[in-house]
């Protein structure tokens, strides 16, 4: 892959180049992403098969996360989890929001919303296992602490969108 194209995902397209909080740029230049995917359910009707092929998509986007995020450590930014790299809140955003299955405006709004502040939370503070996943190589690092603050907000996502609606 060619080091401009790497680099573009890495920074989201330019939200990880901006100088004031990369990772919260990063994290809503997720959301569209999230709403386009979360568009096939009207193509999609089975909520099983939607959640199959968001799985799906979340494994590919992990990998291609780690070999983005690699690339840029090695060759682009040389430099540990630089700022710039925020394809790992992209997928970490979308981790959040695997299995809500909002309906409706109002739900997918709210379900958006909550998501954003509960991974951003976790993304920040690094709770317990969260912060120790950073200091793996190859990439591997700088995309399963993101990964893990999305598991972590997933959860709790689920849980209040329960209690709520």
């Amino acid at each position: 892959m060619k080091k401009e194209v790497v680099r573009g995902l890495a920074t989201w397209f330019g939200l990880g180049d901006l100088p004031k909080a990369p990772g919260t740029m990063g994290t809503l230049g997720a959301i569209p992403l999230f709403f386009m995917l979360n568009s096939f359910r009207l193509v999609i009707a089975d909520a099983r098969l939607y959640n199959s092929f968001y799985f799906i998509f979340l494994t590919g986007f992990f990998a291609l996360s780690i070999y983005v995020s690699d690339r840029c450590e090695r060759e682009i930014f040389k430099e540990k989890d630089p700022q710039k790299v925020v394809i790992d809140e992209v997928l970490g955003f979308m981790v959040t929001m695997f299995l809500v299955n909002p309906v409706g405006y109002k739900e997918t709004v709210v379900a958006v919303i909550l998501g954003f502040l509960l991974f951003r939370f976790f993304d920040i503070t690094k709770l317990g296992p969260i912060d120790k996943s950073q200091h793996y190589g190859y990439g591997v690092g700088v995309v399963l602490d993101d990964f893990l603050a999305g598991v972590a907000a997933n959860f709790l996502l689920i849980m209040l969108m329960t209690i709520i609606f």
